[in-house]
């Protein structure tokens, strides 16, 4: 036998026996390399192998062997006679498993990740092996997987309740965390493919992006203004009280009111961000009383008193923008009291009391039931890291006093400075 045919045989049979056949199909192999074998030796110096196996029907013969071992078909032989095969047949090299065989491969995946399970996900797969009780055929059986999303369940249903309870320990209003959270992890909520889910998130992380943008934005706009309007009060409040400095107030209240008419400008024209929105959104009322986040997702908030927002709205309009003098305003009796936050370097008890208030208050949340203490160690506390790091402003413990803000406030010309930035592009960012 010559070299060429006896390596060509070789390659050949070793992918046969290298699938393990038994039975029936062990001996057709067999027989297969007998043939193969007198095959080479009635054409011993034709190197033409490939065109003499196509010729005599050898090929579909190997071809169907092959079908068979892959499929771990050990039931199938090749035909007695040596006609020559009319046509290579996948129906009958390759049985379709059960419905029970085909699940098997997520029994599989089911038994490596249930030890970190929850109780949707062994729902979800139960859901799923499920199947086989109701169809024996595999056709019907896919088709009930596919309408039902019981595969795609597997993957989402613990993202869900997750997210779910992410959702719920978070405020809707404070738009740096439920936004983010919509935009992103809630396409696990309504996604109906795993493709889509991919879509989804490609097209979440530009809009995540830009809800990054506008909420530092945000942030910066209304703590530089309720900075200013403190400013302005402290001031007024300081020439009231007399003393040597008053000359210095006065004048820091005259270059105070320009400022602020002049941010307010900035907000309400080119932000879109008009007083009538921060006193009727709740998301920029939180943002006018200097919110100190007391838990992982800002779900409750240290804020000054609420009352402020009425004293912001009387400062503005009454005082800053108006025609009145200074005179008129230092002796006029303020009809709304403004008040400043609890000073925690004098009674730092209260920052305890605030911290096991908020406790209280989110001890029923499932959230927090499962994450107390370590919301941020455990494989959920991501969500949290990512949101937070997304939001960029939120949840930091040395979080300033609109008081401390207004002394930077009031050497610098934040109006002018934001504007840098660009009006166009805010004012599309806020206007949408």
């Amino acid at each position: 036998m010559d070299a060429i045919w006896k390596s060509m045989i070789d390659a050949y049979m070793s992918q046969l026996y290298n699938g393990a056949p038994e039975g029936e199909l062990l001996e057709s192999v067999k027989k297969f390399e007998q043939k193969f074998i007198a095959l080479a030796d009635e054409h011993e110096g034709d190197m033409d192998i490939a065109g003499i196996m196509q010729e005599t029907g050898m090929q579909d013969e190997y071809t169907q062997l092959f079908m068979a071992v892959t499929s771990g078909n050990n039931d199938y032989a090749l035909p007695e006679d040596d006609s020559r095969p009319e046509a290579f047949d996948y129906a009958k090299v390759q049985r379709l498993p059960s419905v029970h065989e085909f699940l098997d491969s997520y029994r599989v995946v089911y038994e490596s990740v249930r030890p970190q399970n929850n109780e949707a996900v062994d729902r979800a797969y139960e859901a799923l092996f499920d199947v086989e009780n109701r169809t024996d055929d595999l056709i019907e059986a896919q088709m009930i997987m596919e309408r039902e999303h019981l595969i795609l369940n597997t993957v989402t249903a613990g993202y869900r309740d997750v997210i779910r309870e992410f959702m719920d320990a978070a405020d809707p209003n404070y738009e740096i965390t439920s936004a983010t959270v919509r935009a992103t992890l809630g396409n696990y909520l309504t996604a109906k493919s795993l493709d889509e889910i991919t879509y989804m998130g490609d097209v979440a992380r530009s809009v995540t992006a830009d809800l990054a943008v506008q909420a530092q934005i945000k942030m910066s706009a209304m703590t530089i203004f309720t900075a200013l309007i403190f400013g302005w009060e402290d001031n007024k409040k300081k020439i009231r009280e007399g003393g040597p400095g008053c000359a210095k107030y006065a004048e820091s209240m005259v270059l105070g009111r320009q400022k602020i008419r002049d941010y307010y400008r900035f907000l309400s024209e080119d932000m879109g961000i008009t007083f009538e929105m921060m006193e009727s959104r709740p998301f920029y009322r939180i943002l006018m009383l200097t919110p100190t986040p007391l838990d992982a997702l800002c779900r409750i908030k240290k804020v000054m008193h609420p009352d402020n927002i009425r004293a912001i709205k009387y400062v503005l309009f009454e005082e800053v923008l108006s025609d009145k003098s200074m005179e008129e305003i230092l002796l006029t009796p303020q009809k709304e009291p403004y008040y400043e936050e609890i000073d925690t370097d004098l009674y730092p008890e209260t920052d305890a009391e605030f911290t096991a208030l908020a406790e209280e208050l989110n001890k029923d949340i499932p959230y927090f039931q499962k994450n107390r203490r370590a919301a941020m160690m455990d494989g959920n506390g991501e969500l949290v890291s990512k949101v937070s790091e997304l939001s960029g402003m939120i949840a930091d413990p040395q979080h300033k006093s609109a008081g401390s803000a207004a002394a930077g406030a009031a050497g610098s010309t934040p109006a002018a400075d934001i504007k840098t930035a660009g009006k166009s592009l805010l004012r599309g960012l806020f206007r949408k």
